[in-house]
């Protein structure tokens, strides 16, 4: 068939009321059409066949409501056990009322669209086949088409199978569209929740962090009256050699602490003093942290050395410019430039390298999730989420992101841009 990317069927985000209220808006319509033919136009058909097949849908919803409370988000499964029902039921009132040749046969595209945009590739196939092979049933092997009291409605053999290649035709590439729409939410979904679960890492580090500062305030009082009160009891019981030892240990092991503490607070103090930095100091703490990863020559250069602006070390940024370099030192032969160009109204960092640059066929398109280019090497994968990520994260703190390929170094460059007034806020 028409995909080619597999599709985790966990990822599925459908829900048991979505699935209630389409079968309810097709009742309806359904409904109401069969009336407006029985009653206004007073055409021959199986009505009260058709209103069986509706009124059993509609048993199936009310059953449905009363307990949907027991499922928030089905699973892929049942998920495609319902649209395939939705498609049967309406493929038998399609049959009963003309088949393909009834102007509502275009509806047999809803349950297509539908399982491709929510549900997995294999179920997603199953329903498409489904769809294309009860359309080439009702196509030659249907009812007639309901139409007034003595007289009658045949149309030339030719027209259905019309019919049959155009409603075959929509149902691929109404399906491969939504398809497609459906797989670029997904990856955005996933990415995204794999940069949340980056952060809430990262966050959750800081607040240990948090929490031991507060610890130590905590905590400093009351060793400090242990450490009292056992010195006390080392004076007052010097003679009794049965619990002396005990008391000493006692002792030892209260400074033991506090002198712990005092470590962390110090460490909590530095950390608040290199939590606001300068754009260099935070690209050479970056470049010092993969010196070791990398035998390739990394030139750091301020432009206008007068220029000291402290920015916030947020965790998004830098992990987004760490993502960057380790890219250039990826893509790089000998020689990776970062320039930081700071002046009163924007700051400004490009990281270029002296590789092969950027493939033509996916420079337009970079910061997309999952964005592979068919020219790089088996041995290079890249240009794909890591770049989604870093990007995404750079927007988020105000950034402007562009890419390029670089004039002065044959190779890629990329370019990040702050408004000074944005930066500080951070």
């Amino acid at each position: 068939m028409f995909f080619r990317e597999r599709i985790n069927p966990q990822g599925l985000r459908i829900t048991l009321e979505t699935l209630i209220n389409i079968r309810w808006i097709a009742i309806v319509g359904q409904f109401f059409t069969v009336s407006v033919v029985e009653y206004f136009l007073k055409f021959e058909f199986p009505y009260f066949g058709t209103l069986t097949l509706i009124f059993l849908s509609a048993l199936v919803n009310v059953y449905l409501e009363i307990n949907k409370s027991k499922f928030l988000t089905i699973n892929n499964f049942y998920a495609t056990l319902s649209i395939f029902y939705d498609l049967v039921q309406l493929i038998l009132l399609l049959f009963m009322t003309g088949g393909l040749s009834n102007p509502f046969s275009i509806l047999i595209i809803v349950p297509t669209t539908i399982s491709v945009t929510y549900l997995s590739r294999g179920s997603s196939q199953f329903i498409v086949t489904c769809s294309i092979i009860f359309s080439t049933v009702i196509a030659f092997y249907h009812m007639p088409l309901p139409y007034p009291v003595n007289e009658s409605l045949v149309l030339p053999k030719y027209y259905n199978i019309g019919l049959w290649l155009s409603l075959g035709i929509g149902i691929i590439f109404l399906g491969n569209y939504a398809y497609q729409l459906g797989r670029d939410n997904r990856v955005r979904s996933t990415a995204l929740s794999r940069l949340e679960e980056e952060l809430t890492k990262e966050k959750v580090v800081n607040s240990v962090g948090g929490m031991a500062a507060a610890a130590v305030h905590e905590l400093a009082t009351p060793l400090a009256t242990i450490s009292l009160v056992s010195k006390e009891l080392q004076k007052q019981l010097k003679d009794n050699s049965n619990i002396k030892e005990d008391i000493n240990l006692l002792i030892e092991q209260s400074e033991r602490c506090s002198s712990i503490l005092k470590d962390i607070a110090q460490r909590k103090q530095k950390d608040e003093f290199i939590e606001n930095i300068s754009p260099k100091e935070l690209i050479n703490e970056i470049v010092f942290s993969l010196n070791n990863i990398s035998n390739k020559e990394i030139n750091v250069e301020n432009l206008n050395l007068n220029q000291r602006m402290k920015m916030t070390k947020k965790t998004e940024i830098s992990y987004a410019l760490r993502n960057f370099i380790e890219n250039s030192i990826k893509f790089a032969k000998n020689k990776i430039n970062i320039e930081i160009d700071q002046n009163k109204k924007r700051t400004a960092i490009t990281i270029s390298d002296d590789g092969d640059g950027f493939n033509k066929d996916i420079i337009a398109n970079l910061g997309q999730p999952y964005l592979h280019s068919d020219n790089i090497k088996k041995n290079k994968k890249g240009m794909g989420l890591g770049v989604f990520i870093s990007k995404s994260l750079l927007e988020r703190c105000l950034a402007q992101v562009t890419f390029r390929n670089n004039k002065s170094l044959p190779g890629a460059s990329v370019k990040i841009v702050w408004n000074n007034s944005q930066l500080e806020n951070l």
